[in-house]
């Protein structure tokens, strides 16, 4: 165990960032019509929340060779303090984010940085594609496994950049202060290339499995390039299960396994 390895947490206000978005579920009438108590946080802000302790333990050398795996149990609301815990285990870290009803919200494991698990990534077979000009609707044919998506391409400007940051009632300077990307800004990168490729209705983010490969900074070009693994279904639900690549600038920065339902079951 090294010296940054010892338990922390971090209390944050949650923030319903998607309000306005497409994907619905983020919209306090139609969550409702789901059987939730109001608007979902977006998982992104969430994953963003548990990576924040792991951050301030190894500080910007965790997003060069770190790794996070979030798995969302129960919703976050809008304007909730949840508590994030990371607790030191014999392989790396077990992450907790507690809602204020002491009820469960996220679980996750957390990994020291380590140049070694560059190794083994096959990253051609990440290949760029068009985005489709109509995006069909999301089943089993659009997202067929082995299905490669249109890769999404976006410039990481510092001022968008900052106010996530800020919105996300992020505590930490570094991002600003240094010009670094922040990982939930990332990871949304790895959502658009599910929603930019085919039409949804309300759907909802559930897992990650991500590893850090390079620092991303603000005035670089990100772009997501992602295939599809798996469809699954569980309790009326409709699972895509799909791998994705994003690069700052044609340097790789973040690899993530990613977990979404696209098709909600009736309320």
């Amino acid at each position: 165990m090294t010296s940054a390895e010892t338990g922390r947490t971090y209390r944050v206000r949650a923030a319903n960032l998607a309000p306005d978005s497409d994907n619905k579920i983020h919209d306090d009438e139609t969550a409702r019509r789901f059987g939730f108590s109001a608007a979902l946080v977006p998982g992104v802000e969430v994953f963003a929340y548990a990576v924040h302790p792991l951050v301030d333990a190894y500080g910007p050398a965790f997003l060069d060779g770190g790794a996070v795996a979030v798995r969302f149990r129960r919703p976050v609301y809008d304007g909730e303090v949840v508590e994030v815990t990371a607790q030191p285990a014999s392989d790396g870290w077990t992450l907790q984010v507690i809602g204020p009803d002491a009820e469960v919200r996220a679980l996750g494991t957390g990994h020291a940085p380590s140049a070694t698990k560059r190794d083994g990534i096959d990253l051609g077979r990440f290949r760029v594609a068009t985005m489709p000009a109509q995006p069909p609707p999301a089943d089993d044919r659009s997202l067929a496994a082995g299905t490669v998506l249109g890769t999404v391409v976006e410039l990481a400007d510092a001022d968008p950049c900052a106010g996530y940051v800020a919105g996300n009632n992020e505590t930490s300077a570094l991002y600003v202060d240094e010009g670094i990307v922040h990982p939930g800004i990332l990871l949304r990168m790895v959502n658009a290339s599910l929603f930019g490729n085919v039409e949804l209705g309300p759907w909802i983010h559930t897992a990650s499995d991500c590893t850090f490969l390079g620092t991303a900074r603000t005035g670089t070009t990100l772009s997501s390039r992602a295939v599809v693994t798996a469809l699954s279904s569980r309790n009326g639900n409709d699972y895509v299960h799909y791998d994705a690549l994003v690069l700052a600038d044609g340097a790789p920065a973040l690899l993530a396994h990613h977990t979404a339902i696209y098709r909600l079951a009736a309320s």
